[in-house]
């Protein structure tokens, strides 16, 4: 009884640890942040790197990040709400479907597929950036919405999540039943499985909205056009043109290190958000992928 006691404390000691150790090596980055959001540059080189700045001082630097020609970092993080919203509508309306089909159905090329789709998510995406640029320039999509949007719902991830859920929740006999009955494929989709992917759409949804709100490297890629670029994209050209980044450059705008910070923050703070509404939403969807129905 002591030895299973031991065991239960060295157990709870390690779990808490290692918890402790991730929560400050990304917390306290974190948290860092969004403090320092709040003070001005002479604060940040001086004063200690947790300390609260002044509203004042936040306000003042919000208004020389937002100010800059006359209000572009508005037009681009309206750029990402396009952008993140399309690719996540898209994403949904292929990867969901897909899953389904791949879990519930038994035809050929099915396992080639499966497969196909794996090596789609380990494959990094700079690899197959080259021929999605060729593509959208061969049908005119470059330097578009509809071209970005479309080229950022390519989730393979989403396909896999989808494919795993309604493998592990739901019984192949209860379709099978329903087609017994006269129900077809896509009667069954829409009337058994639809209903039971809530937590599989929100997180769908969730990664989906991660990985195109952070998107980078396909946006600056297919968007030449300032207006149209994103937020991750238009943030980074801005601050490489001052010197917030490199003090010995006199850059184009003169944005220092705190416009730097709350540009970084304006990023963050949206996935924060979401996470934040959606944690129970997200959590229940990895649940029910985790354990047989």
């Amino acid at each position: 009884m002591k030895k299973n006691l031991k065991r239960i404390r060295l157990s709870s000691f390690i779990i808490w640890s290692t918890l402790s150790f991730f929560i400050v090596i990304y917390g306290v980055p974190l948290l860092w942040l969004f403090l320092a959001g709040t003070r001005s540059e002479s604060s940040l080189i001086s004063d200690f790197p947790l300390s609260f700045g002044t509203f004042a001082d936040a306000r003042e630097t919000f208004l020389d990040l937002t100010g800059y020609n006359e209000g572009q970092i508005w037009i681009w993080a309206w750029n990402s709400v396009i952008y993140t919203a399309g690719s996540v509508s898209l994403a949904l309306a292929s990867c969901i479907p897909a899953g389904y089909a791949l879990a519930m159905s038994e035809f050929s090329g099915r396992r080639f597929i499966l497969i196909m789709t794996l090596v789609a998510m380990i494959t990094p995406s700079q690899a197959i950036i080259l021929p999605i640029f060729l593509e959208m320039s061969l049908f005119g999509l470059t330097n578009t919405y509809g071209g970005l949007i479309l080229a950022s719902s390519f989730f393979p991830f989403g396909v896999y999540l989808a494919y795993i859920y309604y493998t592990t929740s739901l019984p192949k006999s209860v379709v099978e039943s329903a087609r017994i009955d006269g129900c077809g494929h896509f009667k069954c989709f829409i009337h058994i499985g639809l209903p039971l992917a809530r937590p599989l759409l929100a997180l769908v949804a969730f990664f989906s909205f991660v990985n195109n709100w952070n998107n980078y490297f396909l946006a600056f890629v297919l968007i030449s056009d300032t207006d149209k670029q994103n937020l991750p994209v238009g943030l980074t050209t801005l601050l490489n043109s001052s010197n917030a980044l490199n003090p010995q450059y006199a850059g184009l705008a003169q944005l220092g290190q705190p416009e730097a910070i709350q540009a970084a923050i304006i990023v963050v703070l949206p996935i924060v958000l979401v996470f934040l509404i959606s944690q129970k939403y997200v959590r229940s969807g990895l649940n029910a992928g985790a354990e047989k129905g």
